[in-house]
């Protein structure tokens, strides 16, 4: 069975040979790692919280109001974390059957306006989610009164891995479509 930790687009060919691509490659691994053990850690903890709020109001009749504000801040980091896992494993949805039906040069050009729209698109919500945090540092949350910019930091923080994810996964479309096609199509069996 395939390590699924890898993205579906890894360069393993004569790339990695390189020693300058090594070290990307080890960040990478290493952003994955932290963001696999994050989004595992939060959604024990959403589980946990819930279950809390659950047998405080049912079994003591005493609502812990602070454990469904951090359950939803949970949910909002493991949303937003979830896209960027999504994006490495290429599980978002995607129409590109007219795209490999045609040459290799159009391939190559609609992969490539569609790599610079998605980095465009997602580079405005970071840059524009930043903006949020300064609000976030006035506003407290109703339970706990912590800071609002803990949960705002989801978006640049999330829509930023989603960002790198994307392009990791997008660029061997561009460079070699056919044999993004192919190594997708070969995952897809495994």
């Amino acid at each position: 069975m395939p390590d699924r930790t890898t993205s579906n687009s890894d360069t393993s060919g004569s790339l990695t040979a390189s020693p300058l691509l090594r070290i990307p490659g080890l960040c990478l691994t290493i952003l994955r790692r932290i963001v696999d053990v994050a989004s595992l850690l939060l959604l024990a903890y959403m589980s946990c919280a819930i279950l809390a709020q659950i047998i405080g109001r049912y079994f003591f009749n005493y609502s812990i109001a602070w454990s469904e504000e951090t359950a939803t801040f949970a949910q909002v980091w493991l949303i937003l974390l979830g896209a960027g896992i999504a994006m490495r494993f290429n599980q978002h949805v995607g129409v590109d059957v007219l795209i490999r039906k045609a040459p290799l040069p159009v391939q190559r050009l609609c992969n490539g306006a569609g790599l610079l729209l998605g980095l465009w698109f997602l580079g405005v919500v970071v840059v524009g989610s930043l903006s949020m945090l300064s609000i976030g540092f006035m506003i407290k949350s109703p339970a706990l009164q912590i800071p609002m910019a803990v949960p705002y930091m989801a978006l640049p923080v999330g829509f930023g891995y989603f960002l790198i994810e994307f392009a990791v996964t997008t660029l061997p479309r561009v460079i070699d479509p056919d044999r993004a096609a192919a190594s997708e199509t070969e995952e897809a069996k495994a």
